[in-house]
């Protein structure tokens, strides 16, 4: 241990002194480089206790190594904004494959065609193996998959304002890629490629009524259609059913709102319903429900209550693509919040956590099932040099499932430093 901590400290200290004279002075770019010792009782999000013969947790320290950069063009009407960073978590108790490495690529582009049209686009690309990295929002898997697995959203967006008088309008296209590099000739059958390789796809059209313009209360009125193509050839399950079995379209018809009570208080919220057929359903054996109808919720608030101090909390239902062979889809509820405060200039908190509950209706053994995730993190951030951080902080995560081999919890505590210049 003391060996990393002196690792993770050169390195931060190493970084720190590599400031360009201009460093103070206004620029378009930001590096930083982040050190860390840490200790993670559950690294690959195994059960604590398991039948004879079958894999438990294991527990290691680590260090990790992040860097990352970003840059933002700005030119007349068109704005670009590029970020990418690099992580490496290296694992002491680990004798073969002993690092981890992710990566995140990111692009958003937005143009002002006129006064009252613009055009955005964005892109974003992740490897990874950490539950809930791939997955924005609501998960479809909870425990650690080896390998380089790569999730791509890219999205394209326009908005006009004024079409008459209090009207406005957007039209989007967004398309996620997945592709996790586990298949059958690793596993077998049910590999996290045969469950979760796909291509989704979704097409949204609103309108929006602004109500009153001192609080920026606004109606909105949409439609969403979306369609999700699994891309694997291997099989679910052993009994031979193809991912394709699970694909699905979804007719999305919502409502919201959005008011902001104060300055500082801002909530926006859809309500609806969605409609999901899926067209494959009648090739599995046993075969899958054909079509299901469910509540659509996407509500959140965030208040900034002090200067550089916020909060925000949300809830979302939605159907996803679950990891669960036996089940076409899963019907998921999720909660998060998230609080930021800076207790001084120097000295920073944050407190993050989630619950999400994930339902499957199976087609063989229990018929309905579900998992109840729970994860919590807290961050303390200190500035003690202006282009150096000390930071550390916890993360607790948990899964209680009602099939076996799915329940597991986990710890991790992190030390260490960033530079940032």
């Amino acid at each position: 241990m003391k060996r990393i901590l002196a690792t993770t400290t050169m390195a931060a200290l190493g970084a720190a002194v590599m400031q360009p004279a201009v460093a103070q002075e206004a620029k378009p770019w930001n590096v930083s480089v982040t050190a860390r010792s840490f200790y993670d009782d559950n690294y690959f999000t195994l059960p604590s206790r398991a039948a004879a013969g079958v894999a438990t947790k294991r527990s290691s320290l680590g260090m990790e190594l992040s860097p990352s950069a970003a840059y933002q063009f700005k030119r007349d009407q068109t704005t670009v904004d590029l970020s990418t960073r690099y992580g490496m978590r290296y694992f002491e108790d680990r004798t073969s494959g002993s690092a981890d490495h992710s990566f995140d690529f990111g692009v958003a582009l937005g143009h002002q065609l006129t006064e009252k049209q613009k055009l955005t686009f964005t892109d974003s690309l992740a490897i990874a193996q950490e539950p809930g990295v791939l997955d924005a929002g609501v998960q479809s898997t909870f425990g650690r998959t080896t390998g380089n697995n790569i999730r791509n959203n890219i999205e394209l967006k326009y908005a006009i304002d004024e079409i008459v008088e209090r009207w406005s309008a957007e039209v989007s296209y967004a398309n996620t890629f997945f592709d996790y590099q586990q298949d059958s000739s690793d596993t077998g059958p049910g590999a996290r490629s045969a469950l979760l390789d796909r291509v989704e796809h979704l097409f949204t059209l609103a309108g929006r009524y602004r109500i009153f313009d001192e609080t920026s209360t606004e109606l909105l009125m949409g439609y969403s259609f979306g369609a999700v193509n699994s891309t694997s050839k291997d099989a679910l399950d052993a009994t031979g059913n193809l991912p394709e079995t699970r694909d699905r379209q979804t007719h999305y018809f919502f409502t919201g709102v959005g008011h902001r009570f104060t300055p500082d208080l801002r909530v926006n919220g859809r309500l609806g319903l969605q409609y999901i057929k899926y067209p494959n359903a009648s090739l599995a054996t046993p075969r899958f429900t054909s079509s299901n109808t469910s509540p659509y919720v996407d509500a959140n608030v965030a208040w900034d209550y002090l200067p550089n101090s916020s909060a925000q909390v949300g809830v979302r239902h939605v159907r996803s693509t679950t990891d669960v062979a036996a089940s076409v889809d899963a019907e998921a509820t999720s909660v998060y919040s998230s609080l930021n405060h800076e207790f001084n200039p120097d000295l920073r908190g944050s407190l993050l956590a989630n619950y999400q509950l994930s339902r499957y209706r199976q087609t063989v053994g229990t018929p309905n099932v579900a998992d109840n995730i729970f994860g919590i993190g807290i961050n303390l951030e200190w500035r003690i040099h202006q282009f150096l951080t000390l930071e550390g902080g916890y993360n607790y995560d948990r899964q209680d499932a009602d099939l076996a081999g799915r329940s597991y919890y986990r710890n991790r505590l992190y030390l260490g430093f960033k530079s940032t210049w």
